[in-house]
């Protein structure tokens, strides 16, 4: 029998109990699933953490859960910690690249807006947007075993990506006119990637010099010319094979 997975909220977790309150959760577990109380189940919390438990209550609004004690989960955490800055795509686009990133070990995306990705959204749906990002990087580590949600970052512009700190990184531009820049090269042996993937239709030469002057090294993808979102996917995979986990 498959065993379930679920998140919860790590301010609801304590005294050997926890609690689910989110109503489409719920309604996951009681209606979909039917699962009932006894069963067995994993919780994780989103920052790494795991806790085996059983379902001790259903209540309309809410589920109590008996805990065992949790243990931090490493072995589904990538040892090469990779920030993903991604320019913003069209939705359906877009939501696949977090999705499909999130399963391949993504630690952090900074969605952004370059000369050819013009915002179009007022500050109210923005914030409606992040929070569409955010479910789905949940529902994408809940689905591939992780304990830690990527943490997804507010839109920015992309002059507030290069000159953002992003700590002992080696920082790379995927760039299509790049000749000879390669990935192990780029790696080096930093404890960490922050990978700059352009829209459609790519960055602009002068976004690719700014990016240079940064401190970003650009690589290629090959011979052939990517979607973005297929870019992105497949610049994270070649990541996690040469210093990550995908052996």
């Amino acid at each position: 029998m498959k065993h379930r997975r679920f998140r919860v909220d790590p301010e609801k977790v304590g005294g050997g109990r926890a609690i689910i309150d989110d109503p489409g959760e719920i309604r996951h577990i009681r209606n979909v699933l039917r699962l009932g109380e006894g069963e067995p189940v994993t919780l994780f919390d989103g920052r790494g953490m795991e806790y085996p438990a059983s379902i001790a209550r259903i209540l309309p609004r809410e589920i109590l859960f008996s805990l065992a004690p949790g243990k931090e989960s490493p072995d589904q955490e990538s040892p090469l910690k990779i920030i993903l800055g991604a320019a913003v795509l069209k939705p359906a686009k877009f939501d696949l690249l977090l999705q499909k990133v999130t399963e391949l070990g993504v630690g952090e995306i900074v969605p952004f807006f370059s000369s050819r990705v013009v915002p179009r959204v007022g500050e109210e749906q923005a914030d409606s947007r992040r929070a569409r990002w955010e479910k789905i990087a949940a529902e994408a580590a809940k689905q591939s075993g992780r304990a830690a949600i990527p943490r997804v970052h507010p839109p920015r512009s992309f002059e507030e990506v290069l000159q953002g700190e992003w700590g002992a990184a080696a920082k790379i531009i995927l760039w299509e006119k790049e000749a000879a820049g390669a990935f192990s090269e780029a790696v080096g042996d930093s404890p960490g990637v922050f990978l700059l993937v352009g829209p459609e239709g790519g960055f602009s030469d002068e976004e690719a010099g700014r990016a240079r002057a940064a401190g970003f090294r650009p690589v290629r993808l090959g011979p052939r010319i990517l979607r973005a979102e297929t870019a992105g996917i497949a610049a994270v995979a070649i990541l996690q094979f040469i210093r990550g986990d995908l052996k």
